[in-house]
């Protein structure tokens, strides 16, 4: 919708059925009540040929990704412009988006897009600021140009993979918020849980060799922040399930839509092997996996226990 307002936009679904249907109503089931711009135009994936400088902005759950591109190359397309929005890293090898893309298709000019951007504010016209992440600066200028305008505005980053990285940790983190919402505690002890949760992010970043610094950017502690706060985020709206007795597959299951934190728990659970000290995201994972019987219990004891 943002990118509408200088761009004509071809929305792809997976099937026809569901692109006729949001073409009749102009409405998404998960932007209720908001109208799609008529100069959106919502088609099956594939209906037309991508250009080399076509920017496709990736959306999807990151879990996709990688039979996305599968696609492109089916299709013969292996040269345009990636923005990708999805948040996520690959759980058995820890690539992220940004590595799975460029191995497959090393003729895509990449960029991340990340930061504070909870969708349904965005989509009720109200301003946001993001990263852009790529390694060419000329891409960045060029997307500036084409996709900023007076409600999205762009911060510029070289460092994809932090970004990438921080984006998709603070999901983990949101979670803990929820949990912590869900047994009727309040701002005192969100305050403390994003304070850990940054801390565990740089922790976790330098074991990876990535700049850690970019955990104090707008992608890194902004989008924390504004996840952890948001009463749309449906990290947070998870982890407040699970605290009030939901099951992990009933709690998902209600809130309907994608948990990226949930995708990112199982990515860290790999880097337990290496004995990080990251007792916050560890607590998290226990109550998302095992059967924690108390979990107000597991997540005080574990607070408790910590320090910066």
């Amino acid at each position: 919708m943002v990118f509408s307002k200088k761009n004509k936009v071809y929305l792809w679904t997976i099937d026809e059925q569901e692109a006729n249907e949001i073409n009749k109503t102009r409405e998404s089931q998960f932007l209720p009540n908001i109208k799609l711009p008529d100069n959106i135009i919502v088609e099956k994936k594939f209906s037309r040929q991508i250009k080399k400088n076509d920017i496709v902005i990736t959306a999807i759950p990151s879990r996709f990704i990688e039979e996305l591109t599968d696609e492109f190359i089916a299709h013969q397309i292996e040269e345009f412009i990636i923005v990708n929005a999805s948040k996520g890293v690959e759980h058995t090898t820890l690539k992220t988006v940004w590595e799975t893309v460029m191995d497959k298709m090393p003729k895509v000019k990449f960029a991340n897009l990340a930061g504070p951007t909870i969708a349904r504010e965005i989509a009720e016209g109200l301003p946001a600021k993001a990263i852009l992440a790529a390694r060419d600066i000329g891409l960045l200028f060029q997307l500036q140009q084409r996709l900023e305008n007076d409600l999205l505005k762009f911060e510029f980053s070289r460092d994809i993979k932090g970004v990438e990285l921080a984006s998709s940790l603070k999901g983990l983190i949101a979670i803990a918020v929820g949990i912590a919402d869900g047994l009727g505690y309040k701002t005192n002890i969100f305050g403390i849980i994003m304070t850990y949760g940054v801390d565990e992010f740089v922790t976790i970043m330098k074991f990876l060799g990535v700049y850690h610094k970019t955990a104090y950017s707008i992608a890194g502690i902004g989008d924390l922040i504004t996840t952890c706060i948001s009463e749309n985020s449906r990290n947070r709206q998870f982890g407040k399930l699970l605290a009030q007795g939901y099951s992990t597959e009933a709690a998902l299951q209600e809130v309907g839509m994608v948990v990226e934190g949930v995708s990112m728990a199982k990515t860290v659970n790999k880097l337990a092997k290496f004995n990080l000290s990251i007792p916050l995201i560890s607590c998290v994972t226990r109550i998302i996996f095992e059967d924690v019987k108390d979990i107000r219990k597991e997540l005080m004891n574990t607070l408790n226990s910590m320090s910066i």
